[in-house]
């Protein structure tokens, strides 16, 4: 008896493909960046021409900074470095989590490194899916950035002086904190110094100078700690912590939230 082979059908299989990450970043010695086309490019490279691949492409970033920190939201990605500049990229349908002006497109790959601004310079335009400085966050009152987070279409940044700048959106959708742009806005928490910032991918969470947790944003899934589905104003979270502890820093998943917290030393 002869078994025919069947080939799938129903209305997944002719939309059905693979989906791969356009860039995979790997951060290395001295905080250089290095970029590839592809998380399958780096996965399938061998030894030998993944330090190949990895010279090339340290070639194109040569004229940018070390960075410190990285991080990535639904569309791109954000840097900060040690001097305290942050650098943007991404998907130019959502410009304005770039917090930039963008020029026009143009791919990573093939653009050689003078497409890449001078980190000492004032905010050149450049293409948004190519690394440049947010103009808006450098000389600041309170002096340079420290941390930069971000988390589904929206970024943070936070001064050494403990102000909290936001920006991002997604066209179409209400901003997750009003006011909220394609440009760096401080976020005023009744006059509170922040100590750290957390984004997820519809709450933000901050930490204020004095211990207390404050959040805002979509509670679907409980990641603000309250017992409304959303709140569309800063709300402290009452945290029932042990005698001589307090919270020191705050972490968020896409959906949840972590309270980082320490015994009081006397």
């Amino acid at each position: 008896m002869q078994h025919s082979q069947r080939r799938p059908t129903g209305p997944f299989h002719k939309k059905a493909k693979l989906i791969l990450p356009t860039q995979a970043l790997l951060l290395g010695p001295g905080g250089h960046l290095v970029q590839h086309r592809s998380l399958a490019d780096l996965l399938l490279l061998g030894r030998h021409h993944q330090h190949q691949y990895q010279h090339q492409q340290s070639q194109a970033t040569a004229r940018l900074p070390g960075f410190q920190q990285v991080v990535a939201y639904e569309a791109g990605f954000a840097a900060l470095t040690p001097a305290g500049d942050v650098y943007t990229w991404g998907d130019e349908r959502y410009a304005a989590c770039l917090g930039r002006d963008v020029s026009s497109s143009s791919s990573p790959s093939s653009s050689s490194s003078s497409s890449y601004p001078q980190g000492s310079g004032s905010g050149s335009v450049s293409p948004a899916g190519l690394p440049a400085p947010v103009a808006a966050l450098r000389d600041l009152p309170t002096g340079p950035v420290v941390k930069v987070a971000a988390g589904g279409y929206l970024l943070a940044a936070l001064t050494a002086g403990q102000d909290l700048y936001v920006w991002g959106g997604h066209p179409g959708r209400r901003a997750l904190l009003a006011g909220v742009g394609d440009e760096p806005v401080p976020v005023d928490i009744g006059g509170r110094d922040i100590a750290d910032v957390a984004v997820g991918e519809s709450h933000v969470v901050v930490l204020a100078a004095g211990g207390e947790v404050f959040v805002i944003g979509n509670n679907a899934n409980g990641q603000l700690g309250l017992p409304d589905k959303s709140v569309e104003s800063w709300t402290r979270v009452g945290l029932d912590l042990q005698d001589g502890q307090r919270a020191v820093g705050v972490a968020a998943g896409p959906r949840n939230t972590f309270i980082m917290v320490q015994k009081k030393t006397t």
